[in-house]
């Protein structure tokens, strides 16, 4: 149900920098910064092409994407006992608020985000239809810098913000863009993949980023001690929360609850098994990152 959350949208609507989208009606972020983000770099193999949106434009509001993210829930986590304590456990709220403001720098994007480079070839033989993307992290030294690799499913994910060359307004807009269902959008009352954009992609694999994060849990990976989670309905509520706050997916999926949160103006029920985990980008399952 729609909720005038005070906790959620009185704040965001109080301080972060809104535009309506005429055709969607609904509320969007505006990108209020004018100086350049610190972000990865991209490849050779993601050239910029026509027409657009080309994978390019995708990548490079994927990076904004992924940094409005970790805005919204700095807005929200010193406050949030509606939604954090479904993915973390509140004693380790500090730390977790740290690694999301080192990510975001002030808007800026963490510096050391430009050591990256992000390609799409498949350099580790990994994209094998179920994974969007992988991080490695390189050795020590500009030699052998760390990279992240999209997959081609990955591609299959949606923008937030602005994507060059394909308006909001434009009659095939919901399939680039992410957005409620009461703009026309897919994402319902249920936390969902639907929420997965091609930013919160790039956001769970920055959390890998070892030398970047350096948190105090140890290296936040998938699949912790062989637990699954992976997905909405493994992090949400079901994976332990000592293993959570090492889990890539459960700080993706938190931010994006936030986000969505404040957009839609609901109040998010629990994932349904079998049917908010299963993606079709990645067959039916949850996808691996």
């Amino acid at each position: 149900m729609r909720s005038q959350s005070a906790l959620f949208l009185s704040l965001a609507l109080a301080t972060v920098g809104f535009a309506a989208n005429p055709r969607l009606g609904q509320t969007s972020i505006k990108t209020t910064s004018a100086h350049r983000r610190g972000e990865p770099q991209t490849g050779d193999d993601l050239p910029d092409t026509d027409p657009s949106p080309s994978n390019l434009d995708k990548v490079e509001t994927a990076f904004q994407d992924a940094i409005e993210l970790t805005s919204y829930v700095l807005l929200f986590i010193d406050t949030d006992n509606d939604v954090f304590p479904h993915y973390f456990d509140p004693n380790d709220r500090a730390e977790i608020k740290r690694i999301f403001s080192l990510i975001n720098n002030g808007d800026q994007g963490a510096d050391m985000l430009g050591n990256i480079l992000v390609q799409t070839t498949d350099s580790n033989g990994l994209c094998d239809g179920r994974t969007l993307s992988y991080l490695n992290n390189g050795e020590s030294g500009a030699a052998d810098p760390p990279y992240i690799v999209l997959c081609p499913e990955a591609f299959n994910k949606k923008a937030v913000t602005a994507l060059n060359g394909k308006s909001p307004q434009d009659p095939d807009a919901n399939d680039y863009y992410a957005g409620c269902t009461e703009d026309g959008g897919e994402i319902d009352q249920n936390v969902s993949y639907v929420m997965n954009t091609l930013g919160m992609t790039l956001l769970h694999e920055y959390m890998h980023y070892d030398a970047m994060i350096a948190s105090s849990f140890g290296s936040i990976v998938d699949n912790p001690n062989g637990a699954a989670g992976y997905g909405p309905v493994n992090v949400y509520d079901n994976l332990d929360k000592s293993l959570a706050r090492v889990n890539a997916d459960s700080y993706a999926y938190y931010a994006s609850q936030v986000l969505w949160t404040a957009l839609c103006g609901l109040e998010f029920m629990a994932p349904r098994a079998g049917t908010d985990d299963a993606d079709p980008t990645c067959g039916g399952s949850p996808c691996s990152e």
